[in-house]
Parts: C-alpha cells; structure tokens; sequence
C-alpha cells in the first residue's frame, strides 16, 4: 500500500465526478473543460493508469465551477453529497487516491462548515475551491471564513482556474487557447488578492497551491519577490509538464514552492515523463525528489503535525 512517506511521485491536479453526477435540480452538468465524462467517473481505471504509470499518490478534485456552474448559490448539502462520494472512493483505494473535498470558499460561515465536515467527519486531505466566484477572489470577506479554518486544520488549499467573464470572446480570437488564457487570468488574479489581503501574513498556517495557468501573474510581484523572497505558504503546480516553466518557476519562487500537477484526463503522467521533464529543466536529484514528491508529502503531512502538537 503506497502511504505518504513512500510515494515515489504525488500529482495534486487530478480531476473526477460522482457517477451519474446531476446539477441538484435536474439539470445536466456541462463537460468539464472538455474531458470525457466516462474518463471522470471511471475511477477503478483512472486508479490502474496511475498503477502502471508509477504514480504513487494522486489527489483527487471536483471544483464547485465544474460541478454546478460559473455563479449562484451552492447548497452545502449537495456539496456535502460530493464530499462523501470521495471520501468513499478514497477509502476504495487509499493506496492510489487522496481527496481535496469540493468547497464553496465564497459562502462565509457555509463554506467553512463544508471545510469542517469534509476535513473531520469524512477524514478527507485538503480542500479545492474556485479562483473567484460571482465577482469574489480569496481576498473577499466571504472567503476568509474557509480560509481560517482550512489554516487551523492544517490542510491544503487547492485554487483551481474558473472561466472568465469574457471567455467566448478570448476563445474567438484566440481559438480553444483562450479558454485557458482566460481561467489563467482567473487564477493569476486569485494569486494577486491572497498577497493584495496579505493572507500569508495573516494566516501563517495557510497554505495555498494555485495553478500553471495564473502563474503569468508572478510577473506583477517580480519586484517583490526579489526582495523578500516567496511566501513560504503559496506554491505553484506544473499542470503540464513544461521543464522551461518549471525552471522558471525554480529561479522566481523557488524549488520548494513546485508541486507536480498533471491536471488529469486532460494531460498524461507517469514517473518517466516527470523525470524527463526534471532533467531537461536541469534539476539535481534533491531537487528533483523535491518537486516530484517532497514538497506535496510536507502539505499533506501538516494536518497529522498539528495533531500532534495538540495531543
């Protein structure tokens, strides 16, 4: 059974939805950013792939955006519903899967208490949440509430790309691309309101992994970063497994903020390609064990710490 201390490699960008997963209401969920609805729900293959491909851990996400859509309410009993089918399937499978619990961040005292049951009655390992959602970012009052106490529990935040206003407009002058430059927009700017809020200040034991696609927004606080160094609570994830943006990533934030993201079905991983891709961004084996397993394992390792500091 692979655990935490022995994985050889953890992907922390892995997509799934609930079998036969409905909009509460009736309605049918759109594709999610295209991916095949039979790759998502079928977690016994998804678990084999990572199996043969030597992927020791992945963590599995549902974003509210690709479960009930861009904007409006989310019930926290349908989110609760979600919840609970990833805590059964990583119970399923413990030695393949972890689970980031699906969490309306923008909902005050509602998300945080889907935080609170996902974390300590479902046992699950961390949280995903959207990168803005009705025109909020991680640095709205609404969102703090999850943030506080997903910092008290000491698990990772996962902030996932959303579509942007204007992302028909993107995607017709830019083709299919632009989809994905407008959720970078998206999560850049997620990235932007946790440092405009001063987060990592005000929540030392807050830690936030944003995505590939916003890290253009790195550009904005080059300055910064310079001068006083990376926050030690905010890493990046690869989501493709780009070696050029991943040396990038090394030189501006460091080899300790990199965590290795496949965003899965919409792009393959296995122990080879990662490998590959380290050593042609020209990393020492220290760095590489660091990015490939490291830095994810000490995320996800900070819950039990706490636990332990409190007994």
């Amino acid at each position: 059974m692979t655990t935490l201390a022995d994985a050889g490699l953890i992907d922390i960008h892995t997509h799934y939805r609930p079998v036969g997963w409905q909009v509460p209401g009736g309605e049918r969920p759109r594709p999610v950013a295209g991916f095949a609805k039979e790759k998502l729900e079928n977690l016994p293959g998804l678990a084999q792939e990572s199996i043969d491909g030597g992927v020791g851990l992945r963590a599995l996400s549902a974003p509210v955006e690709q479960l009930f859509g861009l904007d409006g309410p989310v019930e926290t009993a349908a989110v609760n519903t979600v919840n609970e089918y990833l805590a059964d399937a990583v119970r399923e499978r413990p030695e393949v899967f972890l689970g980031l619990a699906t969490v309306d961040a923008f909902s005050g005292e509602a998300g945080a208490e889907q935080t609170r049951y996902a974390i300590e009655e479902l046992g699950l390992h961390g949280i995903v949440l959207d990168s803005a959602r009705d025109d909020r970012f991680l640095s709205s009052p609404e969102a703090f509430p999850t943030l506080e106490l997903a910092a008290r529990l000491g698990v990772p935040v996962f902030v996932h790309p959303v579509a942007a206003p204007q992302a028909e407009a993107l995607v017709k002058a830019a083709g299919r691309p632009g989809n994905s430059i407008g959720r970078g927009l998206q999560n850049g700017a997620a990235f932007l309101s946790a440092l405009h809020a001063d987060l990592p200040t005000r929540l030392p034991d807050l830690h936030l992994v944003f995505t590939a696609l916003g890290s253009g927004a790195l550009y904005f606080v080059t300055e910064e970063l310079a001068a006083y160094g990376a926050p030690a609570n905010i890493y990046f994830d690869t989501t493709r497994l780009n070696p050029w943006l991943i040396r990038y990533y090394a030189d501006v934030i460091g080899v300790e903020r990199i965590i290795v993201g496949s965003d899965w079905p919409g792009r393959p991983i296995s122990a080879e390609l990662v490998r590959d891709a380290l050593d042609t961004a020209g990393f020492d084996p220290a760095a590489q064990e660091r990015i490939r397993v490291g830095n994810a394992r000490r995320l996800f390792e900070l819950r039990a710490a706490k636990n332990a500091e409190a007994a």
